[in-house]
């Protein structure tokens, strides 16, 4: 019927209900958004996430378009960041969604853009504080 690969167990929760879904706003202080995509397949993964003064992920959001392996993959993501200090999240690597989400060869992509998704948000994150302190020593 569908050439869609049936999502597993875990990968099957999280599609039906991601708890991170949304956005922040990223006008808000400690905000970083980053909106990455996988040409090939057309799935596109934003992540926002606002990390505290001691580096402490406080909340992530994510929206996904694509496949339920992209919006799981998102919604796992969102899942494992919250209450990570920054360091710790740049060690993230899309193996550990692949194993905690049974991710077949064929979805793997999916896990890849998780990942660099949240590269992407990471360094986003880390170029906003930048400007935020040559801001306020500026003044």
């Amino acid at each position: 019927k569908t050439a869609m690969l049936e999502l597993s167990a875990a990968a099957r929760h999280h599609f039906e209900h991601p708890r991170h879904a949304g956005s922040l706003n990223p006008e808000s202080p400690g905000v970083a958004v980053a909106l990455v995509g996988e040409p090939a397949s057309g799935a596109i993964l934003q992540l926002h996430l606002r990390a505290d003064e001691s580096g402490t992920i406080i909340a992530v959001r994510f929206k996904a378009y694509g496949c339920g392996w992209t919006i799981a993959c998102g919604a796992r993501l969102a899942e494992w960041l919250e209450g990570r200090i920054l360091a710790e999240a740049g060690h993230f690597r899309h193996h550990e969604l692949v194993e905690q989400l049974n991710v077949p060869p064929a979805k793997l992509h999916c896990a890849v853009l998780a990942e660099t998704a949240l590269k992407a948000a990471l360094r986003a994150h880390a170029a906003r504080q930048a400007s935020e302190t040559v801001a306020q020593t500026d003044t």
